[in-house]
């Protein structure tokens, strides 16, 4: 598993320094970039998001 994750990101940093010597490459590189913070951020929610919910219904106030 380590391997395969280590093999991505092996990929994916040639395929952005490739970009990165491109002059037109700056506004693909920033999509990229954009693109996987909002796959991470999904990722966190999925993952993070029902224990979240769980907690905040709990939650009483009192008057």
């Amino acid at each position: 598993m380590l391997t395969l994750l280590f093999s991505l990101w092996s990929t994916a940093q040639d395929k952005l320094r490739v970009l990165a010597r491109d002059e037109r490459g700056t506004t693909t590189e920033n999509i990229i970039w954009i693109a996987g913070l909002a796959a991470i951020a999904i990722a966190v929610i999925a993952i993070w998001g029902p224990n979240i919910m769980t907690a905040i219904s709990k939650v009483k106030f009192s008057p």
